[in-house]
């Protein structure tokens, strides 16, 4: 029986991906960077804020100094601008809230320093999850199955009482190698559907 639903932060719950190559691409035509330029920049930025590497992007630059010509001030407000860019999926935080009525929900993110901010003061939504499990805080990422594990610890539940939605296959090979059955996040209405075979299963 389904006791809990775990959901990754960035694809199912905000957009993220499109937004924040928008405004890099804007970045580096208007300063005629190659492109992907920002993109290939930022990246091992936020793979090891992720684990607590890096505290901030201004940290990220100073222990890096990566070879590009933009300043630290002018690297943050792009990515604070990318960051900003980020949008909230109304649809799936409607749905869950009917989740919540029913279910224990958690949030499972590989994610830089601040995500309980995020989930507070940007996007208003960290009331939705009963458990906030960060990479940053805790200096382990997915797919680590430690990660998981972790997660179904503070749970106080077995793999198998839990369902785990992610829009990396990586992210959700790890967790169903464990017992924890998964989903792709691809879109919305697949997403519920895959959700309520399961539940309804």
């Amino acid at each position: 029986m389904i006791k809990a639903i775990i959901f990754d932060f960035g694809g199912p719950i905000i957009e993220w991906k499109e937004a924040s190559r928008a405004v890099y691409k804007k970045h580096e035509d208007h300063r005629s960077l190659e492109s992907d330029t920002l993109f290939n920049l930022f990246e091992p930025y936020i793979k090891g804020g992720a684990v607590g590497d890096f505290h901030s992007v201004t940290d990220f630059i100073e222990k890096t100094k990566p070879p590009i010509s933009l300043t630290i001030e002018e690297l943050n407000e792009i990515f604070d601008e990318a960051n900003a860019a980020m949008y909230l999926r109304p649809e799936m935080v409607d749905y869950i809230l009917q989740l919540k009525k029913k279910y224990k929900i958690a949030l499972l993110s590989n994610f830089t320093s601040g995500l309980e901010k995020f989930l507070q003061d940007v996007f208003n939504i960290y009331h939705l999850f009963d458990l906030i499990v960060s990479s940053y805080n805790i200096k382990i990422k997915k797919p680590d199955p430690k990660i998981y594990e972790y997660t179904l610890e503070k749970l106080g539940l077995k793999p198998e009482e839990t369902v785990f939605i992610d829009d990396l296959e990586e992210n959700t090979i790890a967790a169903t190698a464990l017992g924890i059955q998964s989903i792709i996040f691809k879109n919305s209405e697949q997403c519920k559907e895959d959700l309520e075979k399961i539940l309804n299963s």
